[in-house]
């Protein structure tokens, strides 16, 4: 019920954007940690050229970044590109910045998930403890 032509405090909530629906779907906190520390980097010195490219073949990416369901998709979405010259790496294009808006979107993204693991957490140990009872 509204009052004088006042909004409901629950809204519902906004639909996600491409680059946030494409975050979401990663499922593992350390891939969106390594995602967010290479957005970080890049928002905070846009000009130095090594936090603008990115090796796929460096281990630590290649077991997060690499091995997580919808991870370079993801970045594609960020706003990296594969480069032409190497395949292996993603590279931020001339004329493009980050902002710690797309940090920020990365790690809401975590939050979510650690929050949805700590609840499908508790969950489990409330039907284990009712199991055992």
């Amino acid at each position: 019920m509204g009052y004088a032509g006042y909004v409901p405090a629950k809204l519902p909530p906004s639909k996600p954007t491409e680059v946030e629906a494409a975050v979401q779907a990663v499922k593992s906190v350390e891939t969106l940690e390594i995602m967010g520390k290479l957005l970080y980097n890049c928002a905070v010195s846009p000009r130095e050229e090594k936090y603008r490219r990115v090796k796929l073949t460096n281990k630590k990416v290649a077991d997060t970044i690499g091995s997580a369901h919808g991870a370079l998709e993801a970045m594609l979405a960020l706003g990296w590109v594969h480069d032409g010259a190497n395949p292996e790496e993603l590279v931020v294009p001339e004329g493009t910045y980050f902002s710690m808006k797309e940090v920020r979107v990365v790690e809401a993204a975590k939050e979510r998930l650690q929050k949805d693991m700590r609840s499908n957490s508790s969950k489990n140990l409330a039907a284990m403890v009712s199991v055992q009872a």
